[in-house]
């Protein structure tokens, strides 16, 4: 019987699908930072393989798409109520030389290896915590420390950085879900359609909407006679 063989990016997208599957079956939030945090550990891995620094690049998507945004005048509408943040991203646009047609390969942003220590410090802490007993039997954590969305868009970029395949059905309705609100008014396609859905539903509702949806899409791709878990 020929043995199977899992790449490391095979077994980065498999947990990382699973992770979102479990998010949005509001599966224990514990659980889903565990699959999730593990994949990104692999994801990290790998871009340093190839040269790059996911610490300096999540750094540089987050800066990158407020400010093009914000020149475009595109950002999510619960941002754009906001105050404060509107504040900052004003005076971020003001430092960086970043226009409403610049492309993020046009961008480089280089981190200090310190920076990168206290990126990664923060970055792990929840999913040590549930990793290791060995140093602190008596330690806890705050529940409100554990956020799984930030994780899997983070695990999610990581991923497109290294692979074309747009992870799946899973990747497909993770992308519709985090641009739920910042889709147009008039749809004019299927996806512009479910965006617009997604929007007009309840927070509460959109997960669950987006559960039904991957186990739809997986099962239409099923072969026939065959069972798959999702």
């Amino acid at each position: 019987m020929a043995k199977v063989h899992i790449t490391k990016i095979a077994a980065a997208g498999r947990q990382l699908r699973a992770a979102i599957r479990m998010y949005f079956g509001g599966e224990d939030e514990l659980a889903i930072q565990t699959v999730a945090a593990a994949s990104y550990r692999l994801l990290a891995d790998l871009k340093a393989e190839r040269g790059k620094d996911e610490a300096a690049d999540v750094y540089l998507t987050g800066t990158f798409y407020v400010v093009r945004d914000f020149r475009r005048g595109t950002l999510p509408k619960n941002l754009m109520n906001d105050p404060a943040f509107m504040v900052w991203a004003k005076w971020l646009a003001e430092q960086l030389p970043i226009g409403p047609e610049t492309k993020i390969e046009d961008v480089s942003v280089h981190m200090s290896p310190e920076a990168a220590r206290s990126f990664w410090r923060e970055r792990n802490k929840v999913a040590n915590f549930l990793k290791h007993a060995d140093r602190d039997v008596e330690a806890s954590i705050a529940l409100d420390e554990v956020d799984n969305l930030l994780l899997l868009m983070q695990s999610f970029s990581a991923y497109a950085d290294l692979a074309r395949d747009g992870l799946g059905n899973e990747g497909l309705v993770f992308e519709l879900f985090i641009n739920a609100d910042s889709t147009p008014s008039n749809p004019a396609t299927q996806r512009e359609d479910l965006l617009q859905k997604l929007a007009a539903a309840p927070e509460s509702d959109r997960r669950k909407m987006c559960s039904m949806l991957v186990r739809e899409l997986n099962k239409m791709d099923e072969p026939k006679g065959t069972t798959r878990g999702t």
